[in-house]
């Protein structure tokens, strides 16, 4: 078979399921049981999350594909259909040109994801979305977010990657529910800062309080507090001190003693062009610096004065790392 007609076969599995999941909501009640299966097939990525939200816009827009989403869903369950998991875009089994377009190289230009998210931010780009009445999502950069809306759900955000800062104020009383890799989070009457980077999760509640559901579990948290999971674990709460809150809500970037690889991985996300470590025994040399968001290019002087490290600036915004 053909590589890409598997990746659409996948992704064609899962809005079927979608859609069969929307026709059993719009036809009929859901039971207690129904309903928390459905919760569970939303959060199992935000790809399903967004497939969902995608669903029910469509079955709302589209009245006459009603009576055949019907007939399709009745045919799945007669076969036992199990749900699948979408494949991701890009990777090698697309090749070629196309790979180009679903995953450039080193983040130079918008991926074939980002132009299909309902909310992007690109390098360096903050932006806010107003969701419901006094509800609000920060996107920091690089951030990718479908949005949805469901009667039983209530708003759905499906963070497809990237970091968010969700503000709730006590005026509120409508639920927003934000799916992030393998869970969701729920704040309540404050402020919940979520990053999804690279398969991981980190969940920081900076005020109000926080629910954040995962495996079957839920996991409460009041401000100051804050978990971790990933595809298959999930830490216990801790508590963070508030200068080690994310900061870039603040407009500046800070690092403490860590690795310089992660720094530059960091930086990468706020940064217009690409930073390039060519020699990799720099990677575990440990820096603490803070650096302002509007002042970036600070940060290489600072790695220049004070650690020792050769900067080579080339076109474009691409800059190599080396020892001096």
């Amino acid at each position: 078979m053909n590589p890409a007609n598997a990746l659409n076969l996948d992704e064609d599995t899962l809005h079927k399921e979608a859609r069969a999941w929307v026709s059993r909501l719009k036809t009929s009640s859901l039971t207690s049981r129904q309903a928390r299966e459905l919760r569970r097939w939303c959060g199992r990525s935000p790809s399903h999350a967004s497939a969902f939200a995608h669903a029910r816009e469509m079955w709302d827009a589209m009245p006459q594909d009603r009576e055949d989403w019907l007939r399709e869903a009745k045919l799945m369950k007669k076969r036992g259909h199990q749900p699948l998991r979408r494949a991701l875009l890009g990777g090698l089994l697309l090749g070629g040109g196309l790979y180009l377009v679903a995953k450039p190289p080193m983040q130079l230009w918008p991926s074939l994801a980002d132009l299909r998210a309902d909310y992007r931010t690109g390098a360096g780009e903050q932006r806010r979305v107003q969701l419901l009445d006094h509800v609000w999502l920060d996107m920091n950069t690089r951030s990718r977010l479908n949005v949805g809306d469901d009667p039983h759900l209530g708003r759905i955000v499906a963070l497809l990657d990237g970091e968010v800062e969700v503000r709730q104020s006590e005026r509120s009383a409508s639920v927003c529910t934000v799916f992030a890799g393998a869970g969701s989070i729920q704040t309540f009457n404050g402020r919940t800062n979520i990053r999804y980077l690279d398969g991981k999760t980190e969940v920081t509640c900076l005020s109000g309080s926080a629910q954040v559901d995962f495996g079957g579990q839920g996991y409460r948290l009041a401000a100051g507090e804050q978990l971790v999971y990933g595809r298959h674990a999930i830490s216990s709460v801790q508590t963070v001190a508030a200068e080690d809150f994310p900061s870039w809500r603040q407009g500046r970037l800070t690092f403490h003693e860590q690795p310089l690889s992660q720094v530059l991985v960091e930086l990468n996300r706020y940064w217009s062009g690409h930073l390039i470590l060519r020699d990799a025994t720099l990677g575990p040399v440990l820096v603490s610096f803070a650096v302002s968001l509007d002042n970036l290019p600070e940060a290489l002087d600072i790695l220049q004065q004070l650690y020792g490290v050769a900067v080579t600036r080339l076109p474009g915004g691409i800059a190599l790392l080396s020892r001096a």
